[in-house]
């Protein structure tokens, strides 16, 4: 599970499909602002630094510094009565730069918006979300800018403001236990920017975009405890991708153990833009919880020359060894163990913590052949490459009142990797506040 997912949860998933009011388009209606605070900075380790440019021209940092407001103002309607309930959802997303120094921005990142000259963008916007939604029985389809959630296609929501994407999807739930999803999209918006851009992919080390992406799928889930979910995804001309995965939870007096087993299968299909693609990934995950106490043990295997990647700004990769950094390497064997504790039972409320350590080692790329097209370049520097990753975090919900729905997160995180692993040696704070309000 990825960093955000298990502890963030500070802008709400505006794809939730939870919304079956009889309400009314009016009566069902709400407002709200979540206003989010992120701060990052990452501190070069070793032969890992940043560059900015200057009027001097390029210059070295070995620190960079991401702070932002964002702000998140949603409307969502009830839907309208009769057959086919009509509804609509709004958000439009605003970002303002607390830090704005380009020698402490670095020259930006997927953290903080800077422009060509590398100056900090001080503020921007977007529509984040504009989708008209329809109910018709147990389904519901939503057309234009909004989010979803599957292991195929995901929507990205780790840095100031979330990622969304331009299409239709739909889902359908007339069976107990099971959801039916599928969706088409043909442009993304992304987290650190305005405007919106082509489909394209996380890791390609050279543009490739593609005129669409679509999945069809299901997610299980039993009363005996056993959950599944099984996909399938094309990016036009790139490729096909397959996901299967499988879960159950045993209870053994008091210790309750989850496991999970998830597999991707993908092929370079049609045109082969993004060059020949063979290449399966393999995830396991084994987590026993006692009381307040959870340990997590992953275990992931890439089996292929190319990285494991996946639509740009979707961060669909439902695999176990995902936490600040990805172990998502050609041939990459990766072994992850997370501890998590949530600390009410010691007298302290809506205060969790993580504690995590996660190893990858043997990424060999030295035989990718990617062919013209290929797009994963830094594939052959793989050469028995490693890296490691240790971080603790801790998240806080705030208890009051007045302050219901807020919280504050941070941590710290240090990576270190031989010398052609992508990302390097850092460390890494973080420090994330989230107030949100309810207008109506």
């Amino acid at each position: 599970m990825h960093l955000a997912g298990l502890l963030f949860g500070v802008f709400h998933c505006t794809e939730g499909w939870t919304d079956t009011s009889t309400d009314g388009f009016i009566e069902g209606s709400s407002l709200k602002l979540d206003t989010r605070q992120w701060y990052s900075k990452e501190i070069g380790r070793r032969d890992t630094v940043y560059h900015y440019q200057t009027d001097s021209g390029r210059q070295i940092s070995h620190d960079r510094i991401a702070w932002q407001q964002g702000f998140k103002l949603e409307f969502s309607s009830g839907y309208t009565q009769g057959p086919v309930g009509l509804g609509l959802d709004l958000a439009t997303y605003s970002v303002v730069a607390l830090e704005r120094d380009p020698s402490d921005a670095a020259g930006g990142s997927n953290r903080m918006l800077v422009n060509r000259d590398g100056d900090v963008e001080s503020t921007w916007s977007r529509l984040g979300v504009a989708a008209l939604k329809l109910r018709f029985g147990k389904s519901e389809m939503k057309v234009g800018r909004h989010q979803v959630a599957t292991p195929v296609m995901n929507f990205s929501d780790t840095r100031t403001v979330p990622a969304s994407f331009d299409g239709v999807s739909l889902q359908n739930s007339s069976i107990d236990g099971l959801v039916i999803k599928s969706g088409y999209f043909t442009r993304l918006a992304p987290r650190y920017a305005a405007g919106s851009e082509d489909i394209g992919l996380q890791y390609a080390m050279r543009p490739v975009t593609s005129d669409w992406t679509g999945y069809l799928g299901a997610n299980y889930t039993g009363a005996n405890g056993i959950s599944g979910s099984a996909y399938v995804s094309r990016i036009q001309d790139i490729w096909d991708r397959q996901y299967l995965g499988i879960g159950r939870k045993f209870s053994l007096s008091e210790i309750n153990t989850q496991v999970k087993f998830s597999l991707y299968n993908t092929q370079s299909s049609g045109k082969e833009n993004a060059g020949h693609i063979d290449q399966q990934a393999y995830g396991l995950t084994i987590t026993p919880s006692y009381k307040n106490h959870a340990v997590e043990f992953g275990l992931q295997k890439i089996s292929g020359d190319e990285y494991f990647d996946y639509v740009k700004e979707s961060n669909a990769i439902e695999l176990p060894n995902t936490m600040v950094s990805y172990f998502n390497g050609p041939n990459e064997t990766s072994f992850q163990v997370k501890y998590i504790n949530d600390w009410a039972a010691y007298g302290v409320p809506g205060f969790k913590s993580i504690i995590w350590h996660t190893r990858g080692w043997g990424i060999d790329g030295t035989s990718y052949d990617g062919g013209p097209k290929g797009v994963y370049t830094a594939s052959p520097l793989q050469d028995n490459e490693r890296h490691n990753e240790t971080g603790v975090f801790g998240s806080y919900a705030f208890q009051g009142a007045g302050l219901k729905g807020g919280s504050i997160l941070a941590g710290y995180a240090w990576h270190r990797a031989s010398s052609h692993q992508v990302e390097g040696n850092f460390d890494e704070l973080r420090v994330i506040l989230r107030m949100p309000f309810t207008i109506f």
